[in-house]
């Protein structure tokens, strides 16, 4: 009988050292992990160890439809790093701790305001277990508190604060729904800002509330955006497709439901130092509710009223924001794709321009009927 030739032997070693090498790679079991559902940040009160981290964490169960109520636990500690602090938890537990299904990192507004966002960034970018897609938000009045919290009728199987960022449960104009990539992308890039949605607790009634916004920057003290900016800011951003509008105008105190937002902007560059931002906005819907009877003859009159309101509301939105020197909606971005990098003007200098610019904004107005009552 011949001898194998060289190759065929060759190729049979390999795959019995790859098999030999394969079966020694430590897989846990997973009765071996415990999951993490939130990561919450914040400053402790420790001047040695000013970090402070908080992770809830899914409780065993055999089946969700057994149990009444959903039950997680907790693990804290303060560290003089992010990542020290996790590892001394790391001791607390007999299980080893998976990020891997962690959704939402919640930012206390203390260490948000004491512009500690490298170190945070830095920490969960080089971290690979923790997902790119998950959503970042503030905490108010701090993180741990609000990941702490458990509304009366949360499901066990899934955390209620996951439906305000998911599109597949509250869908509002006032949520800012912000990922992991989008905050880092928007914080290291120049001609863009940060915005990141607010969670509060109504301890009144034990729910939460997430209807206003934070601006952020590096080098910049962060600017709140409340209920109505942060609307305006979706609706600019094409981060929504329905809205409200309350218009008082000529007598008329009406809401437009707007159920399709349309808008799009560009730098209209005059000259090396002056722009212009031109701005616009298509809003189609209906309306919604009045104070008196609504005649369809007078939509026409509606509609001029919405434009008028709006480009009102929307420009004032927008100069406030150059005012205090912020661009969430990314103009600088514009800037920079229409401008050769060795004739753009500097950082500073866009800035400058940018405070001064004209802002032309237009409403196309689309009120195609005053509603159904019967």
């Amino acid at each position: 009988m011949k001898s194998l030739p060289r190759k065929i032997k060759g190729t049979i070693l390999l795959f019995v050292l790859g098999s030999v090498l394969l079966s020694g790679c430590a897989f846990k079991d997973i009765d071996k992990s415990v999951f993490v559902a939130m990561i919450a940040l914040d400053v402790s009160d420790d001047e040695e160890k000013p970090y402070k981290v908080t992770l809830k964490l899914y409780e065993p169960t055999g089946s969700f439809n057994e149990a009444t109520e959903p039950q997680y636990s907790y693990l804290s500690e303060n560290g003089e790093t992010l990542s020290e602090a996790i590892r001394m938890m790391e001791s607390y537990s007999d299980k080893e701790l998976e990020f891997g299904h962690s959704k939402l990192i919640i930012l206390g507004e203390e260490l948000v305001k004491d512009n500690k966002n490298k170190e945070i960034l830095d920490f969960l970018l080089r971290r690979p277990d923790i997902q790119m897609i998950s959503w970042i938000a503030v905490g108010r009045p701090n993180a741990e508190e609000i990941i702490k919290m458990i509304p009366q009728g949360e499901s066990a199987a899934y955390p209620e604060l996951f439906n305000y960022f998911d599109s597949n449960g509250t869908t509002t104009p006032y949520i800012v729904t912000t990922h992991l990539f989008e905050f880092r992308r928007n914080m290291k890039e120049s001609g863009i800002d940060s915005v990141l949605p607010i969670i509060e607790i109504n301890h009144e009634d034990q729910h939460f509330e997430v209807n206003k916004s934070l601006l952020l920057a590096i080098n910049k003290e962060p600017l709140e955006l409340n209920s109505l900016d942060t609307s305006i800011y979706n609706m600019l951003s094409r981060s929504v497709k329905h809205a409200n509008l309350l218009i008082k105008e000529d007598g008329d105190h009406f809401i437009a439901n707007i159920d399709t937002v349309k808008s799009k902007f560009n730098v209209n560059i005059k000259n090396p130092s002056e722009i212009q931002l031109d701005i616009n906005i298509s809003l189609y819907g209906s309306i919604a509710e009045s104070h008196k009877p609504m005649i369809s003859k007078d939509l026409p009159q509606y509609n001029e009223e919405l434009k008028k309101e709006s480009e009102e509301k929307f420009k004032g939105f927008i100069t406030e924001m150059k005012k205090h020197g912020y661009d969430p909606l990314g103009f600088g971005i514009d800037y920079k794709a229409k401008v050769l990098h060795n004739r753009r003007m500097t950082d500073e200098e866009w800035m400058e321009a940018y405070k001064k610019a004209k802002v032309n904004l237009t409403v196309k107005p689309g009120i195609k009927s005053t509603g159904s009552i019967q």
